[in-house]
């Protein structure tokens, strides 16, 4: 009988071997990102109520038990798909606003966020139905105060040094974060007239209004 490799609480499990020179967490890897584009790639044409597990491993050409062994169920998918698009999201927004006049920052980011949106439709749905899915909308609400925290502290020049105006401007920018979030849902949903410039500039408008408030 063939030797088993033991330690002392048990027998040690088989490692998974390379397969044509790519290890198994590469494989897993590749196939992991492979459902997160089917996802957006249902999402775009379908709308979130499109995805599902058949569908996505349809759209993916994987069998489930691939689907399993990256997702637990749909929604962490659809969450793992958001995440990606949110830190995405942040990460453009701070290299666009680095070496920037601090008074230019809002308009940097605000178009940055706007762009990001106008270039993938398929994040764009995302970002539109995500109120209709308790998953999505939960991480919507983070996001909102992440990037609210983001503005106060990064965005907006000369923070103050006084606690009650540092708390009152958190206040003003979850304020202005929130209300850009439903204004630019509704401009992609098509419920609010305007281009880019004039919804940049509302915004820029507005928030220069209640920071300085």
């Amino acid at each position: 009988m063939a030797a088993v490799a033991v330690r002392e609480d048990g027998p040690m499990a088989a490692t998974p071997r390379p397969y044509g020179g790519i290890s198994a967490a590469e494989r897993q890897s590749t196939r992991r990102a492979r459902l997160l584009e089917a996802c957006r790639d249902l999402v775009g044409r379908e709308g979130v109520a499109g995805v599902t597990v058949e569908a996505v491993c349809g759209e993916a050409s994987l069998g489930k038990r691939y689907f399993y062994e990256s997702f637990a169920t749909r929604d962490e998918l659809l969450l793992a798909v958001a995440d990606a698009f949110f830190v995405g999201l942040r990460s453009r927004m701070e290299e666009a606003i680095a070496g920037v006049d601090p008074a230019e920052r809002p308009v940097v980011v605000v178009r940055t966020l706007v762009g990001a949106l106008r270039e993938d439709q398929r994040e764009a749905r995302l970002y539109v139905e995500s109120p209709a899915v308790p998953v999505l909308a939960a991480r919507r609400e983070q996001a909102v105060a992440d990037y609210a925290a983001f503005v106060a502290d990064v965005v907006l020049p000369d923070p103050p040094p006084e606690q009650h105006a540092i708390v009152r401007r958190r206040l003003a920018s979850r304020l202005l974060v929130a209300g850009t979030t439903d204004l630019v849902t509704s401009w992609l949903a098509g419920d609010v007239e305007g281009d880019v410039d004039d919804l940049v500039d509302a915004i820029v408008a507005v928030g220069r209004g209640v920071l300085s408030a």
